[in-house]
């Protein structure tokens, strides 16, 4: 598990964010039911906070800073001022968690980026992301790594994570997960044919 400490002057409630990746996924399917049945409950209910992480298939992501950077846009977004009114407009989506999912999609529909980035039967490679308040340390920490433990019956990548462009990732004992290219070229409409000028 890697952890990222944003600065003071970031929001109180997210300046803390955890990703852990997670190999050999099996109950990609289960997790994604548990996700739609925690969204039915009260805000602030047991399942909801089981659940309050966000779910991404590594298949369509190559670097951990297109983590990073989704995590950042969707915490600088919960900041948002409404124009008219001068009032927070917060985030797009339910939660700071699918809106990280939303960020990484190339459009504005949330359906699209729950089915392009979320878990689902067929992930095999799954990055947990939990923001938090602060960096907790020794038995804080372990806790969180035990959540996340209980939810994926998978095995937790213990060197950090390691996805196809990052610079380390050849020297790492596990290889990373090889991204689905065929499907991130033509959702971010990129084609093979280089720019001419």
């Amino acid at each position: 598990m890697e952890t990222l400490c944003l600065p003071a002057t970031f929001p109180g409630p997210y300046r803390c964010i955890h990703i852990a990746q997670f190999e050999n996924v099996k109950n990609g399917e289960a997790l994604r039911e548990a996700l739609i049945s925690a969204s039915k409950t009260p805000e602030h209910s047991e399942a909801r906070q089981k659940m309050d992480y966000a779910f991404l298939d590594a298949r369509c992501l190559v670097s951990k800073h297109q983590i990073h950077t989704a995590c950042v846009e969707a915490i600088v977004a919960s900041l948002r001022i409404n124009a008219r009114d001068g009032g927070v407009m917060g985030l797009k989506t339910p939660s700071i968690h699918s809106e990280i999912l939303w960020t990484l999609n190339p459009n504005n529909n949330i359906a699209d980026a729950l089915r392009r980035f979320g878990v689902s039967g067929a992930t095999k490679t799954l990055l947990l992301v939990h923001v938090c308040a602060s960096a907790p340390e020794g038995k804080e920490l372990q806790t969180i790594v035990r959540a996340m433990e209980a939810l994926v019956d998978g095995d937790l990548r213990t060197q950090g994570i390691s996805l196809a462009l990052d610079p380390h990732s050849a020297s790492t004992l596990l290889p990373p997960p090889e991204p689905n290219w065929k499907e991130i070229k033509m959702m971010y409409k990129l084609q093979d044919s280089p720019a001419h000028s």
